[in-house]
């Protein structure tokens, strides 16, 4: 997987679970604060999510529009929301305003060049708190080849909390920033871009981010028996050494009469990392890896439990191995950023 084509924020093998996990009847256990960094990583859910723009047309109405396609990675704090970040990876080539030709044009050289410039960047800087559930954040916008710094008010109307149909732990904001187009660049040409629009454009961001609840997710394997269910019963007798050898023996013994997808050795693993048995995760990702070794995805989460078990150089090599693999990960940039600092700041 690479650049926008990885889901998220997140990364956590959302896309390729297509079973349907059934509702949760408790609430999803305290899991996921990485150890190095004092965070928990959430991915954004972009079913429930939005990211929207006006602008002025004529001076007599507005037109509306979104970005249908962008992946994210939120660190979040909950002790501390401030110390809290995110990094935001937006495909202009999936905007939509409801009109194709107009839709067509704006993709065009006279306006986001989608061709030259195939991706708009949001990364935080700072965050300050404004009043009860209100913050501001500090950060840089990539975009139309300019780079320049924004402010964004926010307010948090999610606190961490599982949701109550799968237990999958949420947490959500929503905000408005006013831009101007033309401080990147986007000019149009002298008709559309000088008489017909205006130049602020407001921007509306309303966020739900999500930790998948893994232990409600099942071993769909499309009509062949998953490895991954065999491993996890291999687990359950014998443990991580077990499940190991049972992914090897039907491997060799039986290659073409189990799914041996990369999602169904994952989930075995992302069921671990979700009740903390580090090591344990760590020896699966591994093998999945192993396996599969052009998966950016499988570096980030080898990244991740690395990281919650303190191991700070392993963490960031596995992250800079996936953003060589896709160096639009917002994951791998935010964590090899977070994970860098501190040698940074020694040296």
């Amino acid at each position: 997987m690479r650049g926008l084509a990885i889901v998220a924020v997140l990364a956590l093998f959302c896309a390729a679970f297509a079973g349907q996990p059934t509702p949760a009847q408790t609430p999803a256990p305290d899991w996921g604060r990485i150890e190095l960094v004092g965070v928990e990583l959430f991915g954004v859910d972009p079913a429930h999510s939005y990211v929207g723009f006006t602008i002025g047309f004529l001076g007599l109405t507005k037109v509306r529009g979104s970005f249908k396609t962008y992946t994210a990675a939120i660190l979040y704090d909950e002790k501390d929301p401030t110390r809290s970040s995110v990094t935001v990876v937006f495909d202009p080539a999936s905007i939509d305003t409801g009109l194709e030709m107009r839709d067509k044009d704006l993709k065009g050289p006279r306006f986001f060049d989608v061709e030259k410039f195939p991706s708009m960047i949001f990364r935080s800087q700072s965050i300050e708190r404004a009043g009860k559930d209100g913050y501001v954040v500090h950060g840089t916008l990539e975009m139309h080849g300019v780079r320049r710094d924004v402010t964004i008010p926010m307010t948090q109307t999610v606190p961490r909390m599982p949701d109550t149909a799968w237990g999958n732990m949420r947490v959500g904001v929503t905000g408005v920033v006013k831009l101007k187009r033309t401080d990147y660049g986007i000019n149009g040409n002298e008709f559309w871009g000088n008489k017909t629009l205006s130049d602020e454009v407001e921007v509306e961001i309303n966020i739900l981010g999500n930790r998948f609840n893994f232990d409600k997710w099942s071993f769909d394997s499309h009509q062949k028996p998953s490895v991954g269910e065999a491993m996890w019963q291999a687990m359950a007798a014998g443990g991580v050494d077990a499940a190991l050898a049972r992914y090897r023996e039907l491997k060799e013994k039986s290659p073409d009469d189990y799914n041996f997808g990369a999602d169904q050795v994952a989930l075995v693993a992302s069921r671990l990392l979700q009740h903390r048995r580090l090591r344990e995760a760590l020896d699966v990702y591994r093998l999945a890896a192993a396996e599969f070794p052009k998966e950016a995805v499988l570096q980030a989460r080898i990244g991740e439990t690395n990281a919650a078990l303190g191991n700070r150089e392993a963490a960031l090599a596995a992250y800079r191995k996936a953003l060589e693999l896709a160096p639009l990960n917002p994951e791998a940039m935010e964590m090899v950023r977070r994970l860098d600092t501190p040698a940074k700041k020694s040296s």
